[in-house]
């Protein structure tokens, strides 16, 4: 659905915005949910936040290694704030123990 009507090269990306309405899809959310269920399905869609930013399909290596390096960025953060509240969460379950 979203990858047929993505082109290639970060200089060609869609926004959001254009591809709900487009996909006649009723919100950005949606969009992101069918990113997320086409990439579960094996299909590469890359994404740039760069102005003017949106989803587009891999011209290059570069583009490759650049979206993989924000991936890993996002997630070595959110695995950071995951750390953080099992901690809390420990301190938490130790004062209610005691």
């Amino acid at each position: 659905m979203v990858y047929e009507v993505l082109k290639v090269g970060e200089r060609n990306a869609l926004s959001p915005d254009y591809l709900r309405a487009i996909l006649g899809l009723t919100s950005n959310r949606a969009v992101q949910k069918q990113i997320e269920h086409e990439r579960r399905q094996g299909k590469v869609i890359l994404s740039s936040t760069q102005p003017p930013g949106g989803y587009f399909l891999p011209e290059s290596e570069r583009e490759i290694r650049q979206f993989i390096r924000t991936l890993e960025n996002r997630g070595s953060k959110t695995l950071d704030a995951l750390d953080g509240a099992r901690k809390l969460l420990e301190e938490f379950e130790k004062a209610e123990r005691a």
